[in-house]
């Protein structure tokens, strides 16, 4: 499936830079949505309506599940990796103890039986403090407010938004319009830093 990599700019509200990245998956043909900027297995907040069937939405938390249970084994306390999938892709988030431990994760993912693919945003550092989760979660917290305010729609909108270490990470579906509308509703919170949108674009 094509991938396309969109640009960034300043946070318009805080006035300091904001490194916004767009990935778009475009279903059947390759397209960018205008950038002007989805511990353990995680469940992120789900924004608006969940298009998966029941099915799908067991296989995705068994996925995840899975993973995160086999990457604490090999691990223990010398990682902090977050799993969310959505619609058997999977996101890895968190912190690992080196480049080799980064590698060995993002195989385990993308090997594991009934992924399409593997996103890793892990980075080598000591584990997040409780006080940095915490205000994760408030800043996923506030994203999805502002994401479900200007969208207007709830059933419109398919966004599972996580955040790690300030960055908000949206996965789903939606169309552009949406998309756009919901990475500006991101960006705009005082607290996000970078904004990473891995979505399923769908014309309207």
């Amino acid at each position: 499936m094509p991938w396309t990599i969109c640009s960034w700019e300043e946070n318009k509200l805080s006035k300091k830079p904001l490194i916004i990245t767009l990935i778009v998956a475009a279903l059947g043909l390759t397209a960018c949505v205008p950038a002007v900027f989805v511990a353990g297995a995680a469940v992120g907040a789900l924004v608006g309506s969940d298009p998966r069937s029941p099915q799908t939405q067991t296989s995705d938390l068994k996925i995840g599940a899975e993973i995160s249970a086999r990457i604490i084994d090999a691990y223990k306390e010398r990682a902090h990796v977050n799993v969310n999938v959505f619609g058997a892709r999977v996101l890895l988030t968190g912190e690992v103890p080196d480049d080799a431990a980064r590698q060995n994760i993002a195989q385990l993912a993308s090997t594991y039986p009934g992924v399409r693919f593997a996103h890793n945003e892990t980075v080598v550092a000591p584990p997040s403090s409780t006080t940095d989760r915490l205000n994760d979660t408030q800043l996923t917290a506030r994203v999805r407010t502002a994401i479900l305010t200007d969208a207007g729609d709830a059933h419109a909108i398919h966004f599972l938004v996580t955040t790690e270490r300030k960055a908000v990470y949206l996965m789903g579906q939606a169309s552009p319009a949406l998309t756009d509308i919901a990475a500006r509703a991101a960006s705009y919170i005082s607290g996000v830093e970078r904004v990473v949108k891995y979505v399923d674009v769908k014309q309207p």
